[in-house]
């Protein structure tokens, strides 16, 4: 045993420790918001997922309607039709003030059914069919109790139970509370409403007795037509009292007006007003002419004078067109044409360039001087105007004040007279509109007429149990759905393989399918007994996502295998990957290193069980490293179980011991695999994460949390710990694959059948359906 561990050459490679990891996808940045959307697909995933809570939900709503549908009395329904014409009843003759047919059509109509609701009409019903003795709505309504009302009136009797018994009410009191319940009972059957576009209007009632569903709405139609009949001869009889008040009050206003108009022609000394005012404002239209015409020059004349005083004279049109100075600024083009001529020869204390200079000095002052006397011009033409415009407007102040204080007066007569003609106006109107309502009372028609009595219903309306069950099983659908939708929002776990890669930045080495069930009493060596399986070539795939996970020149020599919780089957993984690796004529050693809960003793025991020396007595210093590894029948393969369970598993693993054991075994085996406890509520990972190249995490969809996988991560980049990447197992792949997991199965059905001569083992014709 001990010749097992002696070193072979060119295999050296030493265990990388605080900071010499091996290459991994761990970065120092926050990693970056993860965008969880969901297609079409992932939908459909979660309702065939939680079917059965969809169609449990679905099977109670349908169930609870369709029990409740049929303990519910049958209820008829009559209606009758009334159309709300636009006349009005006339008061007064001011028609036109009440508003025309909008009125009518928005605000009318709903008047009307307002009143058609109304308790008072309801009481004058009741009356007239001598409901309010009989009450129907205890009578009759009582046989139409159904299962849930009896269940309320019986749950109302117990809360009832064991009071003190009240005393007899006021017989008053009584017949009030008797009223108001039956008003109640007629509100709640009755139902009237307008129908759109139109004037017409329908009242229904409701009542599990058609005859009385059919008298109470012919019933409430001809006393709401006698209620309006009576409220217009009310509105008759008060109009006329009002209009004889109204009377005295206006003849009054009349002859006082009539005075006051002749009092302030006679103090204002007003005969006629259109003669003076005439001539006021036709003098006031001329001066506002001229001054209009002034002002037009002014605003010239300034524009013209302020641009010589911002840019000068020289470019103003009066400047450019003047002969005189174009005659001097000519000179004064050729003089210097000459001067720059014979400066090029001669000297500036030449005779005749003097003589050239000074000639055009002067050419320059005549036109600097005309220039002058151009601008000074402009500036007395603007003032001039200016003056003009100031005595206009002057004059046209005094016409304007004039005007006004002769229609001030004018405004007050004729408000005066308007008043005189106002008063006399409404005299009139109101002795005439008196004698016609004397005359005219009970004899003009009503603005409702009746379209269509209510007949006897003959099938009852509700319940409808087909549309009832119709909205069940919608109802039931859409709160299926609703509530998977919610129980999938509240579950935190990892349910894609790319979440993993997308929001946590982990790298899949491999996704692991689900084992039939004749397959688990194998699964910790399916590599080795059924190589042909589908789990079996997942493991090699992984076995070589790992290889290549770092460099070739620093392969992973020893890694551990965890898991963020319990049975997600890390050590079924491990072993399986060591006999893959094994099988690929490599050196490989298997350590048990969960030293909480070991299992792998019960795979590659050799029959000995618990009694074996293990890791726990190789830390503790009780045996040492080569009577602690054991042969496994498996060529290349040894194993280490975990020993007898100490009570410090996470002090021995931290020890100096462990790192040097690590490292010599590293230099003797290919490859040296842990399998380790889970890594969230344990230290072990984390010590041993330091002291191996790497860390392959185990995960399952819908089993690993979110949370349990980010504080791994992050607790294993606080230690510097390399993370290989995860492997993905008890994957339903038919299920989360769909038609991509069809074609891997057609594909190594073909390779198979082509390789060995016969199907793969555990490849049926068929994708496996999901297992619950």
């Amino acid at each position: 045993m001990n010749d097992s561990l002696e070193k072979r050459p060119g295999q050296e490679h030493p265990v990388s420790v605080y900071g010499a990891n091996l290459p991994s996808v761990e970065t120092r940045e926050s990693l970056p918001e993860f965008e969880d959307s969901a297609d079409l697909r992932d939908y459909l995933e979660i309702i065939l997922r939680r079917k059965w809570l969809i169609l449990t939900f679905l099977f109670a709503v349908f169930m609870t309607v369709l029990v409740v549908s049929l303990s519910m009395k049958p209820v008829f329904r009559a209606s009758g039709r009334l159309e709300m014409s636009p006349r009005f009843p006339k008061v007064t003759k001011f028609e036109d003030i009440t508003g025309g047919q909008m009125f009518f059509t928005r605000d009318f109509v709903q008047t009307q059914v307002k009143l058609l609701q109304s308790g008072a009409l309801a009481q004058r019903v009741l009356r007239k069919m001598n409901l309010l003795e009989t009450d129907p709505a205890r009578s009759r309504e009582a046989k139409a109790e159904g299962l849930i009302e009896r269940f309320r009136k019986s749950l109302s009797e117990s809360l009832q139970f064991g009071k003190a018994v009240e005393k007899t009410p006021d017989p008053s009191i009584a017949s009030l509370k008797k009223e108001k319940g039956m008003q109640s009972w007629v509100g709640g059957n009755l139902e009237v409403h307008p129908e759109r576009d139109t004037t017409l209007v329908n009242v229904s009632f409701s009542s599990t007795d058609p005859a009385q569903a059919r008298d109470f709405v012919n019933t409430l139609i001809q006393e709401f037509i006698s209620w309006q009949m009576d409220k217009r001869m009310d509105a008759a009889s008060s109009a006329k009292q009002q209009l004889e008040k109204q009377l005295e009050v206006v003849r009054i206003q009349l002859e006082r007006a009539e005075s006051n108009l002749n009092a302030f022609a006679q103090k204002s000394g007003i005969v006629s007003l259109s003669s003076n005012l005439n001539l006021i404002y036709h003098q006031l239209e001329e001066v506002n002419k001229a001054l209009t015409v002034s002002q037009t020059e002014r605003i010239g004349k300034e524009s013209v004078y302020l641009q010589s005083l911002k840019s000068g004279v020289s470019a103003l049109p009066i400047v450019v067109e003047s002969q005189m100075l174009q005659k001097l600024r000519a000179d004064y083009v050729a003089l210097a044409g000459q001067y720059q001529e014979m400066y090029t020869i001669f000297k500036d204390d030449y005779p005749k360039l003097k003589t050239l200079k000074a000639r055009m000095v002067d050419i320059e002052k005549q036109i600097k001087e005309e220039e002058n006397r151009m601008q000074h011009s402009l500036k007395n033409d603007y003032l001039a105007s200016l003056k003009k415009e100031e005595a206009l407007q002057k004059e046209a102040e005094e016409k304007k004040n004039l005007a006004m204080e002769l229609n001030d007066r004018a405004t007050q007569f004729k408000i005066l007279e308007r008043e005189v003609e106002t008063s006399k106006l409404i005299h009139q109107s109101l002795l005439e509109r008196s004698k016609e309502i004397d005359a005219n009372v009970g004899t003009e028609l009503g603005n409702i007429q009746v379209v269509e009595y209510a007949s006897l219903p003959l099938s009852p309306y509700k319940p409808d149990v087909r549309r009832n069950l119709l909205l069940a099983i919608v109802i039931g659908l859409i709160g299926g759905i609703g509530i998977s939708f919610f129980l999938e929002y509240l579950d935190n776990t990892v349910k894609r393989v790319d979440e993993i890669t997308d929001r946590f930045h982990i790298p899949v080495l491999g996704v692991l399918p689900l084992v039939e069930n004749e397959d688990l009493h194998d699964l910790d060596s399916l590599v080795k007994t059924r190589p042909k399986s589908s789990f079996a070539e997942s493991i090699r795939t992984a076995k070589v996502s790992i290889q290549l996970s770092s460099p070739v020149d620093q392969p992973p020599r020893t890694f551990l295998i965890t898991s963020t919780s319990a049975a997600e089957g890390k050590s079924a993984i491990s072993s399986n990957l060591a006999l893959a690796f094994a099988g690929s004529d490599e050196k490989v050693l298997l350590i048990d290193a969960d030293l909480r809960k070991p299992r792998l003793h019960k795979v590659f025991s050799n029959g000995r069980g618990s009694k074996q020396k293990g890791l726990s007595q190789l830390l503790s210093g009780i045996c040492n490293v080569g009577e602690t590894i054991q042969t496994t029948g498996t060529p290349n393969l040894f194993f280490i179980p975990s020993g007898p369970i100490p009570p410090n598993p996470a002090e021995l693993l931290a020890s100096n011991r462990m790192r040097d054991i690590l490292k010599t075994l590293g230099e003797s085996f290919d490859r040296v695999i842990l399998d380790a406890p889970p890594a969230v509520g344990f230290a072990d990972v984390l010590v041993l994460g330091n002291y191996v190249n790497g860390v392959i995490l185990v995960s399952i969809l819908g089993h690993t949390h979110r949370e349990a996988l980010r504080m791994f991560r992050r607790s294993l980049y606080n230690v510097r710990g390399n993370l290989l990447g995860c492997l993905v197992n008890k994957l339903n792949v038919g299920h989360h694959l769909g038609g991509y997991y069809y074609k891997y199965y057609k594909y190594y059905h073909y390779y198979y059948q082509q390789a060995y001569g016969s199907p793969p083992e555990s490849l049926p014709e068929h994708p496996p359906q999901e297992r619950a």
